[in-house]
């Protein structure tokens, strides 16, 4: 009989030993609670049950949460000031509105950006609109 009840013993201390190593527990603490669960069963192993569990860690064997910046697509936005309708920053006009996101200088036929008041590219003034 103590045979067996050693045996039950060392087994949820094992168990105990598996379990907090799994859940993050560094190797002292994880020989603390599976001593204590060797040594008085009925007392220590409840008690790991209820106060000792973390939640259980990622296994390093799982594929890591890393995101390669470089292979993903990401759609560079920007809000019309007309309207303050989301458009892809290569659109000329927003499609919701009509309004001239990035107007042409009329002596070269360069894009400039708005606010300009003259042509970086050929010097000519740009007419508000």
């Amino acid at each position: 009989m103590a045979a067996i009840s050693f045996l039950i013993a060392f087994v949820a201390a094992y168990w105990v030993y598996s379990d907090a190593r799994g859940r993050g527990h560094d190797l002292g603490s994880a020989l603390l609670w599976s001593l204590g669960t060797l040594a008085m069963l009925i007392i220590v192993f409840p008690l790991y049950l209820l106060l000792g569990r973390k939640p259980r860690m990622k296994s390093s064997k799982t594929k890591p949460d890393i995101i390669d910046v470089e292979a993903t697509v990401v759609d560079e936005t920007t809000c019309c000031t007309m309207c303050g309708g989301k458009v892809k920053e290569e659109f000329k006009i927003c499609p919701y509105c009509g309004y001239t996101l990035k107007p042409k200088c009329r002596s070269c036929g360069r894009e400039l950006e708005r606010g300009w008041k003259k042509c970086p590219y050929c010097q000519a003034a740009i007419e508000e609109k």
